[in-house]
Parts: structure tokens; sequence; C-alpha cells
């Protein structure tokens, strides 16, 4: 448990690597006939997750001074999908290690094996692969076969992510949206990261008779990369953007890509409208100005930054709105309700209505007890309502933070903060 009180945040901070990108660069470099090198400059327990489970299913990889080499291998008679809590390394790898492997050994800790993998479980089962039962941990039995997939839209963009990942090898795929796609831009960092890699997917976009739809047409090969550069991480520097954000001092973030497909890039739009201003110099970008003006944010495409922005909705004077947010129920925690009580035992006002939540903040708190219930994000987000708390925040399950940020703490003393690890 760490214990964090009211003290100013103001400095340089370098960006931490995109875990979104690193996961799929990690997942078409192994895929590639020849060695890759990632700059990487920090790990975290979700991007440990899959280089492990790359491993068991047949690469070598090494991961020192800030360098990961992938040396990809023949994959085993029997592979492994070891994912821990990381539900983007279980989503994409299904497909991947069953392109792969005849027969796969899936595990899964937390909360993971009840977050849904349906209609993806369907579909691969559409396309030949058998499930010992529905929900990890399970084994798999058959190669996927390529062809036609259908999957809605509306509850994970990992399982299109997943699929791209393996058509390469499945020869003719073509994966088709039956609903809006959701959180799309994780979609186009997939696109991209195997751009980068040597595959091209075509993509039709929905019109008024068809659905969107993404089409590999032939058995492709990812082609390696030397020194491939995974970018800063938007997530995370939301949370430094925020913290500047609440207090008016001022933060620079080092390593920051402005023209970034990531989806939490919106951050920038998000607190641009609250009355903060956001400079580039380079790819350092610099926060000034506090946040005056309550917030309206849809998080049908950016879910995960609700926690952070709840921190900042407490900060201004009035209420801040946030909608359509279904699908942050299906998160590491129920996020909804974890924030909502993340507020109120900080002494902030807040109510539910069904998926949509509303804060209204005076800019002041009181602290005290914050439970994280095992979510780095609600980790992040109880140590930045303590920079309006009058008392400290004490953060149960803080350990939780590894899963993303493992130097946060270390990180948030650097620029001045006051975070203890308490008994």
């Amino acid at each position: 448990m760490y214990s964090v009180t009211n003290t100013l945040l103001r400095g340089t901070i370098d960006s931490i690597p995109a875990k979104a990108h690193a996961h799929r660069a990690l997942i078409c470099a192994a895929l590639a006939p020849t060695p890759s090198t990632i700059l990487l400059s920090r790990t975290s327990r979700d991007i440990d997750a899959t280089m492990d489970s790359l491993r068991a299913l047949g690469a070598d990889i090494t991961y020192k001074q800030q360098i990961v080499t992938v040396n990809p291998g023949p994959p085993p008679a029997v592979g492994k999908i070891l994912p821990h809590e990381s539900g983007t390394t279980l989503r994409l790898l299904l497909p991947v290690s069953s392109s792969l492997c005849a027969t796969v050994e899936v595990d899964a800790k937390g909360r993971l094996p009840e977050r849904p993998l349906e209609p993806l479980l369907s579909e691969m089962k559409r396309h030949g692969v058998q499930f010992s039962k529905d929900a990890p941990p399970f084994t798999m039995k058959g190669l996927l076969k390529g062809g036609d997939f259908n999957m809605v839209g509306d509850v994970s963009s990992q399982f299109f992510s997943g699929l791209l990942l393996a058509a390469p090898q499945l020869g003719h795929t073509a994966i088709t949206s039956t609903t809006p796609l959701q959180s799309r831009d994780y979609v186009t960092l997939t696109l991209t990261t195997m751009a980068d890699f040597g595959i091209t997917v075509e993509h039709q976009e929905a019109t008024a008779t068809q659905n969107e739809t993404f089409t590999i047409n032939d058995l492709s090969t990812f082609i390696g990369r030397n020194h491939y550069q995974i970018e800063g991480d938007w997530s995370n520097a939301a949370i430094w953007m925020v913290a500047a954000a609440m207090t008016g001092e001022s933060i620079t973030i080092t390593g920051m890509n402005p023209d970034s497909v990531q989806a939490d890039r919106r951050i920038m739009d998000i607190i641009t409208a609250s009355g903060v201003t956001i400079t580039w110099n380079g790819s350092n970008l610099t926060v000034s100005g506090r946040s005056t003006v309550p917030l309206t944010v849809d998080l049908e495409q950016c879910p995960d930054l609700l926690p952070v922005l709840s921190a900042l909705a407490c900060s201004t004077s009035g209420e801040s709105a946030f909608i359509n947010g279904a699908r942050l129920r299906l998160k590491e925690s129920d996020r909804l309700n974890a924030v909502a009580k993340l507020v109120s035992d900080l002494g902030g006002t807040v109510r539910q209505e069904g998926d949509n939540i509303y804060i209204t903040g005076t800019g002041i708190l009181t602290g005290g007890l914050a439970d994280c219930v095992n979510d780095h994000r609600l980790v992040m987000a109880g140590a930045l309502m303590a920079l309006i708390s009058t008392d400290s925040v004490r953060l149960k399950d803080s350990e939780a933070i590894t899963k993303s940020y493992p130097d946060f703490f270390a990180d948030w003393n650097l620029l001045g903060g006051s975070a203890t690890p308490i008994c």
C-alpha cells in the first residue's frame, strides 16, 4: 500500500513506451521469418506477459539494455499462452497461436477468466478450433482456418486485432464488423504496426449496403525490423497531463508522437477544452494552465481515460459528464462502479445513470482510504486525487500499478510528489 500526500508536481518526465504498440510490434516480430530488434525503454507486467507467451509459442526473445531482440523460431507441438492478467495478450494471441499450433494451452489469472471472449470463440470454433471449455484456463485444439469472420464491433476491438494479426498465416481472410466498431483507433494501431512489418490489409469502410470489412487476400509474410521504436504511451502520459491541469503547474512529457493513432491521444482535446494550454517542442509536450471548465466526455472511443479524468472532474467547479461507458464494466474491474466508489470514498460527489457517470467537482476532496480493486488505472486516479485532498490518500492494492507502469511512484516522486510505501 502507498500513501500519497498533497504535494504539487512540476518539471519534466520521460514518456513510457506505449503498451498497446509494444504488444502488436512484439507479435509481428515473432511472426516474421527474420530477427527484429525493438527499442523499448521500459517494460511492464502486461508486456512481459506477451513476451512470455511468444516464447512459449517458439520465439527466442531477450530484453537487455532497453532493446528487445526477437528471433522467430518454429512453433512447438504444444503452444502456450501465459497472459497473467493481460486481456490484450489473451485476445490478440488466441487467434495468432491457433494459426501456428494445433494444440495450445491457455492460462489466465485475476479477473481475466470473467472477461468476455465472445463472439471470438464462436468464430474460431466455426473456423476449425475446439475449446475444452469456454473460459480460461482451457486447451485449444485444431489449426485456425481462413475465410470469412463476422464480429460485433461493440465488445472488444481486440477481437479484430487478434484476427488481423493471425490472418497472414491463414490465406484469404475477411473480417467484417456487423455493428459499428468501437475503440477503432486500436484497430488502426494494429493496421499501422502490421504495415510497419510488411503486411498490407485492405480496408472497406461501412456503407449503406455493406458492413466495414478488413481483408487479407493471400498468404503473406511479416518482415523483421531493426531498431523498431515503440512510441510514447498516451494512456500513461494522461496521468501527468491531468496532474498539470488539476494544479496549474507546468509538466513536460518527452518522447511523444503528436500524430499518434493511439486512442487516448484524445486527452489533448479534452483538457484543452477545459481551459488548459498544450505546447509542443519537437516530441516534447508541455501542459500549462489550470482546468476551469467541467468536462463532457464520450467514452466510447477512449474508455481507459475515465479514471484519471474523474480526478480532473473533482478539481473543477461544476458537474462533469462521462457518457457511453458500458465497456468499462468489462475491464480489470467494473470501472464505472469502481470510479464512482473511489470518488465517493475520498469525499467527492458522484452519481451514476445507467452507463453514464456524473461528477460534481468543488476543487477539494477529503482523502482517506482508496480501494483500487486491483486495477492499475484506479491506482493512478487515487494518486491524482491526493493532489486536491486535505488528508493523505492511502491506496489499497497499489501494487496493481505494475501491470502497466511499474515505475509510477518513482516518477511521481521525481516530479516532486510525496508517495511513500506503508504497511
